[in-house]
């Protein structure tokens, strides 16, 4: 598993070196400065996001984090380590299975499930779950080359 800050990593294969059930794995703790940052990039400022009390009020232990954000990290394992540099995401389709809440760890993994040669193209599985092992989010991404 790989604990690392987020920028200072890139991996970079070639579609012939990888092969199914190659799996890579990130874990990255969801604070509330990510939380704020994202709002502020995004625009989505709902209180379930960026106020405890209203998110206790509806429920939750503490502010909830975006889906948007919790699945884009996909993003940083696909462009950075499986496959790296010369990735080009062509599709995601991802399942929310429990809130992540403000504060919480998260380990993504994506593992090779699938090599299409015709096209140059990967199929992965992708997870989301936190340090009790329980998935958040799971869901499959597909990812071309452009190298």
């Amino acid at each position: 598993m790989y604990n690392r800050p987020l920028t200072l990593y890139m991996e970079s294969w070639a579609f012939q070196d990888i092969a199914v059930g190659e799996r890579r794995e990130l874990s990255v703790p969801v604070g509330p400065e990510v939380l704020d940052a994202f709002a502020a990039a995004t625009g989505d400022v709902n209180p379930l996001h960026m106020d405890a009390g209203f998110a206790r009020g509806k429920g939750f232990e503490g502010r909830v984090a975006h889906g948007l954000l919790i699945a884009s990290y996909f993003s940083t394992l696909v462009g950075t380590m499986l496959p790296g540099r010369d990735c080009l995401l062509q599709s995601v389709r991802f399942d929310f299975k429990k809130p992540v809440l403000a504060g919480e760890t998260l380990t993504f993994s994506v593992e090779v499930v699938q090599k299409v040669d015709a096209v140059r193209a990967l199929v992965l599985e992708a997870r989301a779950a936190g340090c009790d092992g329980v998935v958040r989010l799971s869901g499959r991404i597909q990812v071309g080359f452009t190298a």
